[in-house]
C-alpha cells in the first residue's frame, strides 16, 4: 500500500501540475473555441487544427521575441554561473574573518521581495546608460544567492586532500578554482545554469521596466503586450503564444532533467 499510494500521489500531483497546460493547448488547438469555458468539453480540442499557433508567428514579431529571450537567459546563466563560483569557493575553503557573517546575509537576501531593488536597480542602470539594453536586463539577476549557496555546498563536498596535493604542486587558488574545483563539481554546475535559465526565461517584471523598444522585449513581456492589445479579444490565440513560450523550456528540460537531479541532490548532501 505504501508503494501504491507513493505512485497515486506522485500521478494525482503530475496531472494538478499539467492540467494548465493541457487546457491551454487544448484552447489554442481548436479552431473553433466556442466551448473553451465549457468544462470538460474544452479538455479536447474543438475542431483541431493549426490557425491559432500559425497566427502566433504571422501577427507578432515571436521569432524576435524567441531570439530576445534566448539571448538573456544565456546572459544570465553565464553570468549568475561565473559570480556564484567566484563567490562559492573563497566562501567554502578559504578562511578569513568575518566568511560566515558574509554568507549569512547573503542568505538573508532571498528573504527580501525582489521588487525592494526595483527602484534602486533601475537608477543604477540609468546613470550606467543600460537602459533598453540586454545587460541591464540581466545584470542585477547575476548575484543570485541560490546560486552562491549552492556552488558552496558543492565545494565543500569536494576531499580536502584533492585541494592540498593541488597546493603542494604549486597551484595557484584560481588553478585550483578552475582546473580542480570547477570539473569536479560539475553536476551542480549544470543544476545550477538549468534553474537559472528556467527562471530568467520567465522573468517578467523587470524586463518590462528597464526594455522601452519592442524588438528587444522577450517572450514573457512581448506576448503578454501584443495579446492584451489588439488582439486582446482572441483568447485561442493568447492559449497558443503561451504553448509556444512554454516549450522551448519543456524541451530544454527533458534532455536536462537529469543533470538537475544530479546536481540538487549532490547540493543535498
Amino acid at each position: 500500500m505504501g508503494l501504491t499510494g507513493h505512485y497515486a500521489g506522485l500521478i494525482a500531483f503530475a496531472i494538478f501540475t499539467a492540467f494548465p497546460l493541457w487546457w491551454a493547448a487544448s484552447v489554442g488547438l481548436s479552431t473553433n473555441p466556442e466551448n473553451m469555458y465549457s468544462f470538460p468539453r474544452s479538455f479536447w480540442p474543438t475542431e483541431p487544427g493549426l490557425l491559432w499557433f500559425a497566427k502566433v508567428f504571422t501577427d507578432m514579431p515571436f521569432l524576435t521575441y524567441l531570439k530576445n529571450s534566448t539571448i538573456m537567459a544565456v546572459m544570465t546563466v553565464v553570468g549568475v554561473v561565473i559570480v556564484s563560483v567566484l563567490a562559492g569557493y573563497p566562501l567554502a575553503r578559504l578562511k578569513f574573518v568575518g566568511s560566515k557573517t558574509i554568507f549569512v546575509i547573503i542568505i538573508l537576501t532571498m528573504m527580501l521581495p525582489s521588487e525592494v531593488a526595483m527602484i534602486p536597480n533601475f537608477i543604477t542602470m540609468k546613470h550606467l546608460h543600460l537602459i533598453n539594453e540586454y545587460l541591464g536586463a540581466t545584470v542585477i539577476n547575476f548575484s543570485a544567492a541560490f546560486g552562491i549557496f549552492l556552488m558552496k555546498q558543492a565545494f565543500e563536498m569536494v576531499p580536502q586532500d584533492l585541494i592540498d596535493a593541488a597546493r603542494v604542486d604549486g597551484a595557484t587558488e584560481m588553478q585550483i578554482l578552475w582546473r580542480i574545483m570547477v570539473p569536479v563539481s560539475a553536476p551542480s554546475i549544470a543544476a545550477l545554469g538549468i534553474f537559472t535559465l528556467v527562471n530568467a526565461w520567465n522573468d517578467y517584471l523587470w524586463p518590462s521596466i528597464i526594455l522601452t523598444s519592442r524588438e528587444k522585449l522577450p517572450l514573457a513581456v512581448g506576448v503578454f503586450n501584443d495579446l492584451t492589445g489588439p488582439f486582446a479579444t482572441s483568447d485561442s490565440m493568447v492559449m497558443a503564444a503561451i504553448v509556444m513560450t512554454v516549450i522551448p523550456v519543456l524541451v530544454f528540460f527533458a534532455f536536462t532533467q537529469r543533470y538537475f537531479v544530479s546536481g540538487m541532490d549532490g547540493a543535498v548532501k
